[in-house]
């Protein structure tokens, strides 16, 4: 099984949409291969271990199914399929409005595993900001850092800018931020932040 495109979203079973997105394989996570289906998608394989609905082999596509009793999220499963294979950008999609608990594993697995994938939903974009410069536009109108280590941060045209600033994995006031023109500047010189954009108010 050979990817097709450079970027891949994976769907979980708890997204209440799909995405408006072009030129992607489409890959179900459980039963979001179930929610690809009803919209018409043949997802590119599916991966987990389909508690949440039955899913069975007779499928045009891949099934990879894992047993229940596991030491991996399903999402990580399908993270971690997507990194093998080569995806350049990876969109976990409705990873962050269910349980609490798999929302933080998401995170988890994004900050020290997959580090190229965003997650998302319809309010929420979450992505992780390795050393580098970074043009960001006012999609979103809630921005925050939080800092998975020690980090040298550079916010430019942001309502609340910051120069070659120190922040520690205990700094919160890099919370809940906002870009004050068309497009903004994050310069990371050192360490890693996660990058969380709501429109939730």
């Amino acid at each position: 099984m050979l990817k097709q495109h450079d970027t891949a979203v994976l769907v979980c079973p708890i997204a209440k949409s799909l995405p408006a997105i072009d030129n992607c394989d489409w890959i179900g996570i459980d039963a979001g291969c179930l929610i690809l289906e009803n919209a018409g998608i043949t997802p590119l394989f599916a991966i987990g271990d389909f508690d949440s609905a039955p899913v069975g082999d007779d499928k045009p596509y891949p099934v990879y199914r894992h047993p229940v009793a596991k030491n991996e999220t399903d999402s990580e499963l399908a993270l971690l399929k997507a990194r093998e294979m080569g995806y350049s950008r990876i969109i976990l999609w409705g990873a962050l409005s269910g349980r609490l608990d798999h929302t933080l594993a998401n995170i988890r697995c994004m900050l020290w595993k997959v580090p190229q994938a965003i997650a998302m939903d319809e309010n929420h974009r979450v992505r992780v900001f390795e050393e580098g410069e970074y043009s960001m536009v006012s999609d979103y109108p809630h921005i925050s850092f939080f800092a998975a280590e020690d980090t040298i941060i550079t916010l430019r045209d942001f309502d609340y800018p910051l120069q070659s600033t120190l922040i520690t994995t205990h700094d919160f006031y890099t919370c809940s931020n906002s870009i004050s023109k068309d497009e903004a500047k994050v310069i990371i010189e050192k360490g890693r932040v996660l990058c969380v954009e709501t429109r939730c108010r």
